[in-house]
């Protein structure tokens, strides 16, 4: 984990998931699926919409279900310098009030999204800065009568299914057994700005492996 991470190190959780098998195929299939989520992600604006929609899409949560984001109401951290030299820019100074969120998006007891927000509510309307401050909606929610843009910092694989130049030296065989997933699958470094360009919000996302909790598909006999 990067030291920058204030979240994703706290509460460690491994999910056995035994419908995946340590075989070459089933391997195949979740690195295609992790490739697959994280792309979206990236083609997209708002997490919180492509989420749902694959939670969705994978049964992961009933037909009613809706992520919920659940905020840590007296969490702080600093942000990372990296990321407030992006939020504030090279030629301004610390003078600007910014705020610390973070949430977990979660749905029927599952965490799929972990996500700390760095944001500047003076570049906010006033009803978003107090919703923010007193709600647990998701950031990218309540912001998007902004039509923001969002553009990737960093990203991290914290996770991949095949080993290093398996293109190379090909798949092992596998035991066969159930894969035991590990917490975090990726983390997204970002930064959110609006119509005009300005950067109002950085954000630290870990992505949970609940996103990978369905059954391998079918295969012909």
């Amino acid at each position: 984990m990067s030291s920058f991470s204030t979240f994703s190190d706290q509460n460690k959780m491994h999910i056995p998931l035994s419908q995946w098998r340590d075989i070459p195929l089933h391997r195949l299939m979740l690195a295609t699926l992790v490739e697959k989520l994280e792309n979206k992600l990236l083609a997209n604006s708002s997490a919180t919409r492509v989420l749902e929609h694959w939670i969705h899409h994978y049964g992961l949560v009933t037909p009613e279900s809706k992520l919920q984001a659940y905020r840590q109401k007296h969490a702080t951290a600093p942000c990372p310098p990296f990321l407030q030299q992006t939020l504030l820019g090279a030629s301004e100074t610390q003078k600007e009030d910014v705020r610390y969120r973070k949430v977990q998006l979660t749905a029927q007891g599952k965490v799929f999204s972990e996500a700390e927000n760095w944001y500047l509510p003076a570049r906010l309307s006033p009803h978003m800065a107090i919703e923010l401050n007193t709600t647990d909606r998701p950031f990218g929610l309540v912001v998007a009568a902004l039509n923001f843009s969002r553009q990737l910092i960093r990203r991290e694989s914290l996770w991949f299914p095949l080993p290093e130049q398996w293109e190379q030296q090909g798949i092992p065989a596998g035991s066969g057994q159930p894969i035991c997933l590990p917490s975090y699958l990726f983390r997204h470094m970002a930064v959110l700005r609006n119509q005009a360009g300005q950067a109002f919000c950085v954000v630290i996302e870990t992505y949970t492996s609940e996103a990978l909790g369905f059954p391998p598909p079918a295969m012909p006999a």
